[in-house]
């Protein structure tokens, strides 16, 4: 018995695409032969999953996609409270695959049978006992054994030996060979042959264009060249000074650091640790918190700052790419901001500075009741004008709003696009004082839902302003008194 690894994903891949694991088995052309695959939670005994595969009809390979099953075990991390930094357990899943495989269970004999005590004895190392029944079949069909073919009782069994109900008075060759099954088909099951330990999954689905070229390693930090876990451009994304940012990041699980840079050269930084094999560190203008440095971050003269990740004493070494955030201070009076999981499962978001509408929407359930009136002192009956015919219960309003951004860069343009097809949209109604651009009043964070269901992806070279417009509506319906 053995089996051949053909395939597996990397040991850190997205939820959201194909998780194929690929054996093949030297016992593949064995009756009622399927793969096991056993699927744990990593380093425990919890099995969150078995699947048993036929092989694959060519090949004989055994083939098992996991992403339906893993995306189920990865959400989404958020908490708009903190400005630190926090581990993201809910971003991702460690598991364990055991491979291993059944086969009807079949024994193959090959030396002479044996007279014991009057009965065919067949020498064969088997799993039998007494009383069990079992399929002979021999291997030039019953021709020269024809009492031996077929089906029948086990007299007596060892480890190396069983006995049939044969009379081997019967038998006119003892040298044909054959082999033997339970009748019941009983099958032969070894688990864990092949393993794969510490496979790691996150929430994340790649274009489909994009996943065959996924490398997990342009997430290792540790150079210049490594991304975070986020789609949001690394340059030409302007944000608004309420805006928030919520970025993912695999954890080195060392001395580590978030670094900040303005335009004025100003550098900043805080220190992440944690346990959790991915981090979640606000960034964003808002959200950025406490920093160690001389200095503000964001003042009247600061244009732009710039995020990366550093793990070492020099805090000016670059462990990942820089992201650079360009402050936008086209600030109205009040601004929406819409924060959505994109789609390597970090919170980015967009502000919406120009016209905005709200609507409300009113549902209402009508029915029409008897009116009940009264008796009059003339022996009348009559009603009360102001008594209902028409009740209505079940009365909420849904709120919605139509919004519309400034003029932004193609980079945003195309990272909007995530925005309209995030599942997880929050938004945030945000004022400023007059006179003060960098004092900021915001409330707090409300879930909603995108309506549009188309959207155009703009360029530059067919349209040199771009902006965008985006309706939601808020994910909770206030009830209304009756």
């Amino acid at each position: 018995m053995a089996q051949t690894l053909i395939a597996s994903p990397q040991s850190f891949s997205p939820a959201y695409n194909p998780i194929k694991f690929i054996v093949d088995s030297t016992n593949n052309n064995k009756d009622g032969f399927k793969y096991i695959f056993d699927v744990y939670e990593s380093g425990t005994a919890n099995k969150i999953a078995e699947y048993k595969v036929l092989p694959e009809y060519g090949t004989g390979y055994g083939v098992e996609d996991l992403s339906k099953l893993l995306q189920t075990q990865v959400s989404w991390d958020l908490d708009t409270t903190l400005t630190s930094f926090y581990g993201a357990p809910n971003s991702y899943y460690i598991y364990d695959v055991n491979v291993g495989e059944e086969y009807v269970a079949e024994f193959n004999y090959t030396s002479s049978l044996t007279n014991a005590s009057g009965n065919v004895q067949i020498n064969v190392a088997n799993t039998f006992a007494s009383g069990d029944q079992v399929v002979i079949t021999q291997d030039d069909g019953g021709v020269a054994n024809p009492q031996l073919e077929g089906l029948h009782t086990v007299i007596s069994a060892t480890g190396a030996n069983f006995v049939v109900n044969v009379l081997f008075s019967t038998i006119t060759d003892a040298t044909i060979n054959g082999s033997v099954k339970y009748a019941d088909n009983r099958k032969v099951i070894t688990r864990d042959i092949t393993l794969f330990v510490e496979y790691l999954t996150f929430n994340a689905a790649f274009r489909w264009i994009d996943w065959t070229v996924f490398d997990n390693t342009d997430y290792k930090l540790n150079n210049a060249s490594a991304l975070w876990l986020t789609n949001q451009p690394t340059t030409d994304f302007h944000c608004t000074l309420g805006q928030d940012l919520y970025l993912n990041l695999m954890n080195p699980k060392g001395t580590d650091k978030v670094v900040f840079e303005n335009s004025n050269g100003d550098v900043f930084h805080k220190a992440i640790s944690s346990f959790d094999d991915i981090v979640q560190v606000p960034v964003g203008p808002n959200n950025y918190g406490a920093l160690i440095g001389a200095g503000d971050l964001i003042d009247d003269s600061v244009t732009y700052y710039d995020v990366w990740f550093n793990n070492s004493a020099t805090v000016s070494i670059q462990d990942s790419v820089k992201y650079r955030i360009t402050l936008d201070r086209r600030t109205t009076s009040v601004e929406y901001s819409l924060l959505f999981l994109d789609r390597m499962g970090s919170y980015s978001s967009f502000a919406f500075q120009l016209k905005s509408y709200e609507r409300g929407d009113v549902t209402r359930e009508v029915y029409n009741q008897d009116v009940v009136g009264y008796v009059n002192g003339s022996d009348e009956w009559t009603y009360k004008t102001e008594e209902f015919g028409f009740r209505t219960i079940n009365t909420n309003v849904i709120k919605s709003f139509d919004l519309n951004t400034n003029w932004m860069t193609e980079n945003m343009a195309q990272y909007f696009e995530e925005l309209v097809t995030s599942p997880q949209v929050f938004i945030k109604e945000t004022s400023y004082t007059c006179g003060e651009p960098l004092t900021a009043s915001s409330s707090t964070y409300q879930p909603c839902i995108v309506n549009n269901n188309q959207y155009e992806v703009f360029k530059q070279r067919n349209k040199n302003l771009i902006k965008q417009s985006i309706s939601v509506r808020l994910a909770n319906q206030d009830n209304i008194n009756g």
